[in-house]
């Protein structure tokens, strides 16, 4: 997939300001990336991120209202004049939500749509399509509606459709926060191909660093829309020096199991058409327990959260929850369960909550000062922050997460920890779904794998099952050590 240019990106002096922000998004902003670099950007949920690739995209000034100033160059050429020819084909966004790009009702659809707009042969659509998935393992996926999908699912085809049309730059926002950790591998190892061997431009935002270090990446740190650091690589161990996501040490209580439990699922079987999700589950959780739940994209994790929270009922067996349950769920994609039109009015949908505590809230979960900003028009770290801080509101008893730490620093992932500790100690029952294998190895005290098998048992056990059977990169070893 050879490139016909050569995908160098010049930013000059670039500030952006958002109509209902105060402080700028970005603030004069300088930075030359050169042909075929492989360049990580990362930085606190807020710090600029998305909207510098959002700028790179395309999409700021021209899609998402904004004031923009200084100059963006790609191969010499200005993508922020008004007669200026779009980048799109030159450049490929993976956005941070794959909901907020996929726009068909089929993956095959999906993936064609870039190539069709470029006015390709139909058989150039065709091998392009085939070529695409089959680089991310999806082809199986050809067939399938977009809106029966997983989220990890998406997000493969999000980064599909992008391939498809061959850009000489990929820009890409999160990309794996939604996937397994084979898949996340499997990502890696593609970019890696598509830098060495084909010479492409590749631009990554992300918190996890470490999966990332075998591309050999120079990194970005922004914080408040400046670039606070430049370094030229990045090694492991200077993860914890630089304050990004390494290791985690979490004191975890030893759980009493005595007395009646608080959440048990007896013999549940779901499944959605022909093919079971969940065959006879069996789990029972007591008061204060946290159950990490964790296993391949599509293998049935949210499906579990719906049916604890009564979303689903099961086809078989049967569902028994605590005594006058207060739920907390936090949904895999925060603009599922956004509905006011401001931060301040979403933790009103329910009960009126007095204006310390919410000024208190907020503060905690860094969303001060966006009282009056509309939900939806926050980053994607920033809603998830906001539904996280909704949920735990209300002092739930049931608390099902479902990648409650996806866009998140550490800083951030440290607030949440903190929530879900203290609803422990309250005595809730917590189900957490996550690709985050060292941090739910630290965290939770029992884990469920759902993928070939359902396998369910004290942490290091299971850890050392998945071990043993050739699944290592959902044991924690794999991760801490890096990609090998």
């Amino acid at each position: 997939m050879p490139c016909a240019s050569s995908g160098e990106i010049s930013v000059q002096s670039l500030t952006v300001r958002y109509p209902d922000r105060e402080r700028p998004a970005l603030d004069s902003v300088s930075e030359r990336i050169r042909p075929g670099e492989t360049v990580v950007v990362t930085g606190a949920s807020g710090s600029g991120k998305t909207t510098l690739f959002r700028v790179l995209g395309g999409f700021v000034p021209s899609m998402i209202r904004a004031k923009v100033e200084g100059e963006v160059l790609i191969d010499g050429i200005s993508i922020l004049t008004k007669d200026s020819p779009r980048p799109a084909a030159g450049v490929g966004l993976v956005q941070q939500d794959p909901d907020a790009q996929i726009c068909t009702l089929s993956v095959w659809e999906e993936v064609a749509f870039g190539p069709e707009n470029l006015c390709l042969p139909p058989e150039e659509v065709t091998a392009r399509v085939a070529e695409s998935l089959a680089s991310l393992g999806i082809a199986h996926l050809a067939g399938r509606e977009t809106t029966r999908l997983s989220g990890g699912e998406k997000q493969r085809v999000a980064i599909a459709s992008i391939l498809a049309l061959r850009p000489r730059v990929i820009l890409l926002d999160e990309p794996t926060a939604n996937l397994d950790p084979g898949g996340a591998k499997q990502v890696f190892d593609l970019l890696r191909s598509l830098g060495e061997r084909d010479g492409r431009t590749l631009v990554l935002a992300e918190h996890r660093l470490a999966p990332l270090l075998p591309l050999h990446p120079r990194l970005l740190l922004l914080e408040e829309g400046k670039v606070l650091l430049r370094r030229p690589s990045v090694a492991y161990s200077d993860l914890d020096s630089l304050g990004l996501r390494a290791r985690w040490e979490i004191p975890r209580p030893v759980v009493v199991r005595s007395g009646p439990p608080a959440l048990v699922l007896e013999g549940v079987s779901f499944a959605y058409g022909e093919a079971p999700l969940l065959d006879r589950l069996t789990l029972r959780l007591w008061p204060g327990e946290v159950l990490g739940v964790i296993g391949p994209n599509g293998s049935g994790k949210t499906t579990l959260l719906r049916l604890a929270a009564g979303l689903e009922r099961p086809q078989a067996g049967r569902v028994l929850r605590p005594k006058s349950p207060v739920l907390g769920f936090v949904f895999q994609h925060p603009h599922q369960q956004i509905f006011e039109r401001t931060v301040r009015r979403e933790f009103s949908v329910e009960d009126e909550i007095a204006g310390a505590r919410l000024a208190d809230l907020l503060r905690r979960a860094r969303l001060d000062g966006l009282e009056e900003a509309p939900p939806l028009s926050l980053s994607l770290g920033e809603q998830r922050r906001l539904t996280v801080a909704t949920a735990l509101s209300r002092g739930p008893n049931l608390l099902l997460l479902d990648e409650p730490f996806i866009g998140q620093d550490r800083e951030n992932v440290v607030w949440i920890l903190s929530q879900i500790l203290a609803a422990r100690e309250r005595g809730a029952v917590t189900l957490l779904v996550s690709h985050d294998i060292p941090l739910v190895a630290s965290l939770c005290d029992r884990l469920l794998y759902l993928g070939e098998e359902a396998v369910e048992g004290e942490t290091a056990e299971v850890f050392d099952h998945l071990e043993s059977t050739r699944r290592e990169a959902f044991t924690p070893g794999y991760w801490e050590g890096g990609l090998r």
